[in-house]
């Protein structure tokens, strides 16, 4: 169990604090800046297994390639591209004697459920770690 807290502690400072402005921003425009952030995620939460006992390169690769793939649904916000709707909102609008009605519909995954999403995806990962 605490090797679970100390995997998960590592991600969220690797994830958030260590990646700093400059990737925080551009790894939702550039691949290559996406990819160099979860190489030092990957490479970072690989250096914690190793005191551990449970570092493997198969669990590098593994982290490396599912960081990517999740950082790349969330920062390109590949979400809001599916065809899942939450709800519909209807409004009405009255304009003098006439009144409008427009329907719109919201995605099922919003922006902040994406990033619990990704933060569970990556609680995934580290469980795979521990195998």
């Amino acid at each position: 169990m605490i090797d679970l807290l100390i995997l998960y502690f590592a991600n969220l400072v690797l994830d958030y604090p260590l990646q700093g402005t400059f990737l925080a921003e551009w790894k939702q425009k550039n691949n290559y800046i996406l990819f160099v952030h979860c190489a030092i995620w990957a490479f970072g939460l690989s250096i914690c297994l190793l005191p551990l006992g449970l570092f493997a390169w198969w669990k590098v690769i593994m982290l490396l390639v599912g960081h990517y793939v999740i950082d790349y649904w969330k920062c390109r916000r590949l979400y809001k591209r599916w065809p899942l709707t939450d709800k519909t909102l209807t409004s009405i609008e009255y304009d003098g004697s006439a009144k409008k009605i427009t329907e719109e519909k919201q995605p099922l995954i919003s922006d902040i459920n994406s990033l619990y999403i990704d933060q569970s995806l990556h609680v995934v990962q580290i469980l795979l770690c521990l195998i």
